[in-house]
């Protein structure tokens, strides 16, 4: 199995005979191949999540049959064949590397010692993708820029799959890392974050009565959500415990400070954003938010490219989530090891400020458990803040299949009965085989618009077409994914 360590301090990379970095003289972590393939899958989200734009980009139109994906997996080919023939030997582990990272069944023969191209044709589909979304107010859109860090990311990595550095090796790794930035940067393609304000969701000072929804109404949202049952129980625990210490400082008892701050650990797609809000209403309601509305962010939003950027969008987040919650998604990928990355500082802004506003700002950070816990690790003063943790299960096979139906009721849309079996096997496949970093309720959105995409390619070609057929999901259609 590859194995490899990194410094929890500096962020370098060794094999996987270090006890303790031989530079810092602190523990190390130790990753496999699932600590990569998450970057991987999330990439691949992201350019799904954009391909709505492909018909308005004329270098993915000129594609042809292939796809933007498979462009992407081609390149990344390239790029670990180069590194792979660099010493003139294809090692075992090397192989596995490439397999494992591109779900494929390549041999020795395959690879090639070619240079891959100065500029390769995924980061011009992604740029693109970039500029189009951008020009909809997705201004953090930046996956040329994600892809840029992949291909860094898994070089790095893939160098010392051996568990030794072969000097030719990195030096071909260099050279083309640093070609490629400077490639990037003369076509116009920006490397760093994207500054952008996040939306604030808030209450409407004009609110009516007949608009505004009472704490058990909250209280049954957040009970009728699919799944989600232990989450259900810890959520009402801490609503419960907040009222009751309310109830005590409203009486003159004196307690113990208590920290409202949440860790929210999970995979993606699990609820935590919908629980969030969920909660911020709920707090609004029992009088512990005055405002009570969510504030999104990630790093993006918090991070900026230069010395002082960062501290000033801090700040302006904070700002604009105080009476609220700020929920911090991905919250780990502020705590990198680069001594030039600027999220330690976003960090300690953060935590000043949760110190300053404690009695009208509560603060999530979520994000895959694992990561997470290194996230709270990185500074004391996370741990002390940090001390409520909520775990987001994967939803398993029967609840994917009622998150799916429940889609399907809101798009007054109904299965047919061998559509509705297949479903049933469908999702417990996807649940017995699932990945560690499972995708679980966007698997789920996913294949619904896959399905409804499939069911108008199969009606348009009727000449009449019956209400009925218009409201009902075939087993046909549930076909389009084994093609």
């Amino acid at each position: 199995m590859l194995e490899w360590t990194i410094c929890s301090n500096c962020g370098k990379i060794f094999d996987n005979s270090q006890e303790t970095c031989p530079t810092c003289n602190v523990s190390v972590d130790r990753v496999h191949m699932d600590y990569l393939t998450g970057y991987w899958v999330n990439l691949d989200f992201l350019i799904k999540t954009i391909s709505i734009f492909n018909d308005y980009c004329p270098t993915i139109r000129n594609l042809g049959e292939r796809s933007v994906e498979s462009v992407l997996a081609d390149d990344m080919f390239s790029w670990l064949s180069y590194l792979a023939c660099a010493d003139g030997k294809i090692t075992d582990n090397e192989l596995e590397f490439i397999n494992a990272l591109l779900v494929s069944d390549f041999t020795k023969d395959d690879l090639t010692s070619s240079r891959p191209d100065t500029l390769p044709l995924s980061f011009r589909c992604l740029h693109e993708l970039d500029e189009y979304g951008q020009s909809f107010d997705m201004n953090s859109l930046n996956s040329a820029s994600e892809l840029f860090s992949c291909y860094k990311l898994f070089g790095k990595f893939f160098i010392t799959s051996d568990n030794e550095l072969d000097g030719e090796v990195f030096k071909n790794y260099s050279s083309y890392i640093t070609e490629l930035e400077n490639t990037l940067e003369k076509s116009g393609i920006d490397l760093r974050p994207i500054q952008f304000r996040p939306t604030v969701i808030e209450e409407s000072k004009e609110i009516t009565e007949e608009q505004k929804r009472s704490l058990d109404e909250y209280l049954e949202e957040l009970n009728r959500l699919i799944g989600l049952e232990k989450v259900k129980k810890d959520v009402n625990s801490l609503i419960n415990l907040v009222q009751i210490r309310k109830l005590r400082a409203e009486r003159g008892i004196e307690q113990p400070p208590m920290s409202l701050h949440l860790v929210f650990s999970g995979n993606p797609g699990t609820g935590k954003t919908t629980v969030a809000r969920i909660l911020s209403n709920i707090y609004r309601e029992i009088g512990i938010l005055s405002k009570g509305h969510l504030v999104e962010t990630d790093r993006s939003g918090l991070v900026g490219g230069y010395v002082g950027q960062t501290a000033i969008k801090t700040q302006e987040i904070i700002k604009s989530a105080i009476g609220g919650i700020l929920f911090i998604d991905e919250a780990y990928s502020l705590a990198q090891n680069s001594e030039n990355d600027y999220g330690h500082e976003a960090i300690d802004t953060l935590l000043k400020a949760m110190e300053d506003n404690r009695d009208n700002l509560i603060v999530i950070v979520a994000g895959y458990p694992d990561l997470m816990d290194r996230f709270l690790n990185s500074n004391p003063g996370l741990e002390s803040r940090f001390n409520k943790f909520i775990l987001f299960e994967d939803y398993n096979d029967v609840e994917l299949y009622e998150i799916f139906m429940l889609m399907c009721r809101d798009s007054n849309l109904s299965v047919d009965e061998a559509g509705d079996e297949y479903l049933r096997q469908y999702f417990k496949r996807m649940y017995e085989n699932r990945s560690k970093n499972f995708a679980n309720g966007r698997a789920v959105r996913n294949l619904f618009e896959e399905v409804i995409t499939s069911q108008a390619n199969r009606l348009a070609g009727q000449d009449e077409i019956t209400d009925e057929e218009l409201n009902t999901l075939t087993y046909e259609d549930f076909l389009v994914g084994d093609e």
